[in-house]
């Protein structure tokens, strides 16, 4: 009857192994106090009757006990040693991980605060604004600091945060455990727009994680290619190389459309199928003629190492691998290209000589000078 009423979490989702022993010690101190509180209000709402004025009664004197202050008081002490010693061991764990919590090699993720803005940058190089993406079941450490002001980095699913000071750098680490996307928020004002510096974190699978740091999973916004991944590099490169001028979703290109071609049997020159994997690709960009597309005329030109660096070369299959029906953009005339391309060419694709000077029909005679 009631199934339609949906009760919110009292507490935020647990996403790390810290958050799971946070909780736990957090719940018991609320427990003992709640308890403890209990108590103390009971004895004084039953004294209130108990010992209330009566008409005709005098009240017995009680001169104190010295078992009852020993018990209110090692009791108590007890307790509060508890949570000093689970808290103290928790703090420890969260300041100076030990090797097995977090090895010498773990990841670390580059933070830097910006009035109003989280800048994350991974250790191979990829950029986030307001988002960080992690592995889930790995530990990492991210180390942060800040450009202007004092900000804090919060994570409430993960159970830390931890000031980003300017001129200092200052770190946590993670291990999370559970897929999904969390909130990150500043937990320190920082200014007017405190409230708008937030953020979310995506716990992924492994094999995600890889597949987001090439390039090759849209983020959150929709977009191909996360900044800095050897396909976002790629896109540069492809239009900077000319390749679009060819290779676009225009009817009329003279050279085959490359959405989605990544897995798939290209049929070549001879009725032969080839498995357009990374190899087909690296090999069809420097030697374009040893498969030759059935029904398109050999007028690639072969782009030597001199041209195109090893690495340049990983950059552009990547972006090849992660085109998909509808990512590949119109020529660079009718559409921008992306940061780092040349513009000269796209700009002004034909610039316009400037008029020459008119000539007038006749010289100009200089006046006589007077004698």
């Amino acid at each position: 009857m009631l199934a339609f009423i949906q009760v919110p979490p009292i507490l935020p989702p647990q996403a790390s192994q810290f958050a799971i022993e946070y909780d736990w010690l957090f719940w018991y101190i609320t427990v003992v106090c709640v308890c403890a509180g209990a108590v103390v209000y009971g004895l004084l709402t039953y004294s209130c009757f108990k010992f209330a004025k009566r008409e005709g009664v005098r009240p017995q004197r009680i001169l104190g006990s010295n078992k009852l202050e020993f018990i209110w008081t090692i009791i108590p002490l007890i307790f509060f040693l508890s949570f000093f010693v689970w808290g103290t061991k928790l703090y420890n764990t969260a300041i100076k991980p030990t090797p097995s919590e977090l090895p010498a090699n773990a990841p670390e993720y580059f933070v830097v605060g910006k009035q109003w803005m989280w800048k994350v940058q991974h250790p191979t190089g990829q950029r986030e604004i307001n988002e960080i993406t992690m592995p889930i079941d790995t530990p990492v450490r991210v180390t942060g600091t800040s450009e202007d002001v004092i900000h804090d980095f919060g994570i409430p699913a993960f159970r830390t945060k931890f000031d980003v000071v300017p001129g200092r750098y200052t770190s946590a680490w993670y291990h999370p455990n559970k897929l999904g996307t969390y909130h990150l928020f500043c937990d320190q004002y920082c200014g007017q727009g405190h409230s708008q510096m937030v953020g979310k974190v995506h716990v992924v699978s492994q094999s995600d994680y890889q597949e987001w740091l090439s390039g090759n999973m849209r983020n959150t916004r929709g977009e191909l290619f996360v900044d800095g991944s050897p396909a976002w590099e790629g896109a540069k490169l492809f239009q900077r190389l000319g390749c679009l001028g060819c290779h676009n979703n225009e009817s009329e290109s003279r050279a085959p459309n490359l959405e989605g071609i990544a897995g798939t049997y290209r049929v070549v020159k001879g009725g032969e199928k080839v498995l357009a994997d990374r190899k087909y690709i690296e090999n069809s960009i420097r030697y374009p003629l040893e498969h030759i597309r059935e029904g398109w005329a050999p007028i690639m030109p072969a782009f030597t190492r001199n041209l195109v660096t090893q690495a340049e070369l990983i950059e552009l299959t990547a972006y090849i691998m992660s085109l998909k029906p509808g990512d590949l953009p119109s020529r660079t005339e009718s559409s921008p290209p992306p940061i780092g391309a040349k513009m000269e060419n796209t700009l002004n694709p034909s610039p316009t000589p400037m008029p020459e000077p008119k000539k007038d029909s006749e010289p100009k005679k200089e006046p006589e000078m007077k004698k």
